[in-house]
């Protein structure tokens, strides 16, 4: 096959658009023609693509009134791939689009990647099961992803272009004087970043001041959480520094990454701090306790999980030992490369 066509619901910042990009940088450069369409005008990585030549199409299907216009334009470019074009779509939005216009008498082949294991949508969970035959293949990230509305699903894990990831800097490998926590993602319900003011009270009730809380990244959930701080008085341990494009070059300047979600599926931002030796503190949420556990990071449930980084301040050696190991096991595992060829494989079966 010598394209890839990716439909995804917008072009944030968070996990599942990174990897688009990197899986669309890494078909570009095997010669495939890629086509990135986005089903709303949300576009704050639109850059990231246009600096690798890769062009993005946007449907602007930001209401129920735009929708006939939207699905008028997919039709217009994906009619160059007929008869039966292969397209990977990403989320539920997505998905949806394509459905709808296989619907209207357009032949393609669908790819789905829900990139999260819990759907709380009672209808969208039914929808999903009712659109199965609709679909050719469903990607999940473990066992745990494989849910009764999904296609049974393929095994294909997300990754990651290492190659970003590379620096001649060095990470701190002595105990820090100060703690600088790192909370890569978007301020939304589902990575609960509410519950970090909260969190930081339960330090310093336990006695622990040496350390901040870093946000990176914008979403919803920024007024509720500067209200938040605001009202508990930890200014002082935390910073909002907004969304940013420059991650791979900071990552080093931080101690350790945390991660409250309160579901998941498989977390990018997780495997970009191990690629670097960054250690991780997690709740074990959707398919991360497959590739992260006690020997390789931290993960805990949220009512326990400022014991954990206590137990990460009081040992920093141990963590950067877990971290270590988990670095080799990105390395390992989850190479862009390798995770590219394995979605080319299933892109021919369908």
């Amino acid at each position: 096959m010598n394209y890839n066509i990716h439909i995804i619901t917008g072009l944030s910042g968070g996990g599942a658009e990174h990897l688009v990009l990197d899986l669309s940088q890494r078909a570009k450069n095997d010669n495939k023609k890629v086509v990135v369409i986005s089903v709303t005008s949300l576009n704050d990585i639109e850059h990231k693509f246009t600096k690798l030549g890769i062009t993005c199409e946007f449907l602007n299907i930001d209401s129920f009134s735009q929708l006939g216009q939207g699905l008028k334009k997919l039709k217009t470019i994906l009619t160059p791939f007929k008869p039966k074009p292969v397209v990977h779509c990403h989320m539920f939005h997505a998905l949806w689009v394509a459905i709808l216009i296989k619907l209207s008498g357009f032949s393609l082949k669908i790819v789905f990647t829900l990139h999260n294991n819990i759907v709380s949508s009672v209808l969208r969970r039914w929808l999903l099961f009712i659109t199965k035959p609709l679909r050719s293949k469903d990607i999940i990230f473990s066992d745990r992803g494989e849910k009764w509305y999904l296609k049974k699903g393929v095994i294909l894990p997300n990754g990651i272009n290492l190659i970003k990831f590379k620096s001649e800097k060095e990470l701190v490998s002595e105990n820090p004087k100060i703690f600088k926590f790192l909370f890569l993602a978007s301020l939304t319900e589902q990575k609960n970043p509410l519950f970090v003011p909260d969190l930081v009270v339960k330090l310093k009730d336990s006695g622990h001041t040496n350390f901040k809380v870093y946000f990176l990244g914008s979403g919803p959930l920024k007024d509720s959480l500067i209200q938040k701080i605001d009202k508990l008085k930890v200014q002082d341990h935390i910073e909002l520094m907004g969304f940013r494009n420059d991650v791979p070059d900071i990552l080093k300047d931080f101690s350790a990454q945390i991660m409250p979600s309160q579901w998941e599926g498989m977390p990018i931002s997780i495997l970009e701090s191990g690629s670097v030796g960054l250690p991780v503190v997690t709740t074990p949420v959707g398919s991360i306790p497959d590739f992260l556990d006690d020997t390789t990071g931290y993960l805990s449930k949220l009512d326990s999980f400022h014991l954990k980084l206590i137990d990460l301040m009081s040992d920093y050696q141990k963590a950067q030992q877990k971290a270590q190991k988990f670095k080799i096991k990105v390395h390992t595992e989850f190479d862009i490369d390798k995770i590219y060829d394995r979605h080319q494989q299933l892109y021919s079966t369908c």
